[in-house]
């Protein structure tokens, strides 16, 4: 059992794996000799153990910072080199130049990973991160060990031609994007979480250019119809999913029990069968928050299994 409280399971694969402290502030810059690119750069922050063999590298969801990882971060830093990234359009990164996408937030992800010679890397995705993750795995397999999923999820019921456009009507049909961020990040969060805490993502969340909010939501929902399943089946690597809560169907966002199932984790299960499904009860969306040692705990799992 792990500090966290935690009993470790073994994670399986599709294939087989590829196999003194430091703080830096960088930029990524895409392409140099293009001036256009030049001015949009990704924010990203490396710390920890220059000597070891594993880097992890952590993915925020729509709206929202590499902040949600400041836990994370912290603990990992003393045994491996960390890595915490703004995508475009968020925190300290520039609003980007291409178009706001799962694969274009995917594509900065592999650049960086390629940029810091990453060899032994594992990728853990927030929320939309999850999507940021798989999609960054698959561009460079031969640099990831394995996938960490926190509180994940799928957009189902949804046409594929027409997802993206369809998923942009849904925000007028809410009432306009202030008040559909304001109802989904409201529920994201237990009686246990402070309410400043709540206040201050919610806040975050709208601070956030409506264009990128807009654009991202869109083309999650466009992702998760296209493209998660072929992910899935082309993904190799040790894959974890660590839930907490999920959308019932009366669109609200509920924890979920030790024992319980959700549609995105039958989903994952019917797709990829060797995942492992780490569920963490009475606890929010932002369980690296909420429930942050035993987040903790569940991915130091991970890593000791793909080192």
């Amino acid at each position: 059992m792990t500090p966290g409280g935690v009993n470790c399971h073994r994670i399986g694969r599709k294939g087989t794996l590829a196999h003194g402290n430091t703080r830096q502030v960088l930029e990524l810059t895409k392409n140099p000799p293009d001036m256009r690119s030049m001015a949009s750069h990704m924010h990203y922050e490396v710390t920890g153990s220059s000597l070891s063999k594993q880097t992890v590298c952590f993915i925020h969801g729509l709206c929202c910072d590499s902040t949600d990882w400041e836990h994370q971060r912290t603990h990992f830093q003393d045994r491996y080199r960390v890595i915490g990234c703004d995508l475009k359009g968020h925190g300290y990164s520039a609003a980007p130049v291409e178009p706001v996408s799962i694969e274009n937030w995917a594509a900065d992800i592999a650049e960086l990973l390629d940029s810091l010679n990453v060899q032994n890397g594992v990728l853990v995705g927030h929320s939309m991160g999850c999507r940021v993750a798989l999609a960054s795995a698959l561009r460079r397999p031969e640099r990831v060990d394995a996938v960490a999923l926190v509180d994940g999820s799928r957009f189902a019921g949804v046409n594929g031609a027409s997802a993206y456009n369809d998923a942009l009507a849904s925000v007028e049909a809410a009432g306009g994007w202030p008040v559909l961020v304001h109802h989904l990040f409201n529920q994201m969060f237990t009686e246990k979480a402070p309410a400043s805490l709540r206040q201050r993502v919610i806040d975050r969340a709208l601070a956030i250019p409506e264009a990128v909010g807009r654009a991202g939501f869109a083309s999650m929902v466009a992702w998760d119809v296209q493209q998660l399943d072929s992910t899935l089946r082309s993904f190799v690597r040790p894959l974890m999913v660590i839930q907490s809560t999920y959308v019932n169907e009366e669109r609200n966002r509920v924890s979920i029990g030790k024992d319980e199932s959700t549609p995105w984790l039958d989903h994952v299960r019917q797709r990829y069968s060797s995942a492992v499904i780490e569920i963490v009860p009475d606890s929010g969306h932002f369980l690296q928050i909420e429930s942050a040692d035993v987040v903790d705990a569940h991915l130091q799992c991970l890593l000791d299994q793909v080192a």
